[in-house]
């Protein structure tokens, strides 16, 4: 008898576990990132980034389409919007990637229908990934 039980468990715990991925795959999938960045101990008091000391405060315009914030004990507090990964198409062209974050996160992707026909579909990533927080 816990044999076929743990069997029951091990298939249905099988079952969701590709269901999940097949969800996944289908689908959207960001790779918007958060994060905090801890001070440079041989610049004290400086928030230094990719070797460039950045202003106290919010610094935009910082590649690849980031945020960075200064705190006063030279922590940096980091956003971007990555890109998405859409099934049947290509990583995505930054459209405004002159622009500050979260404008240069509008990405251009050209994709393929089944019978191979181009066609294109233009998606904000950073707007995704704050829809997908507010879902969660």
């Amino acid at each position: 008898m816990f044999c076929s039980r743990q069997s029951a468990f091990l298939q249905i715990g099988l079952l969701c576990t590709g269901a999940l991925v097949l969800l996944l795959l289908h689908g959207t999938i960001t790779e918007a990132y958060s994060g905090l960045i801890a001070p440079d101990p041989d610049n004290p008091g400086k928030c230094v980034y990719r070797g460039d000391e950045l202003k106290l405060g919010v610094n935009v315009g910082i590649a690849p389409c980031q945020r960075l914030t200064c705190h006063e004990n030279g922590s940096i507090h980091i956003e971007g919007c990555g890109k998405l990964r859409i099934e049947s198409c290509n990583n995505g062209e930054r459209i405004h990637a002159d622009k500050p974050f979260p404008e240069c996160c509008k990405l251009r992707y050209k994709c393929k229908k089944p019978d191979g026909t181009p066609y294109y579909i233009e998606r904000d990533a950073f707007a995704s990934e704050q829809q997908n927080k507010l879902r969660r």
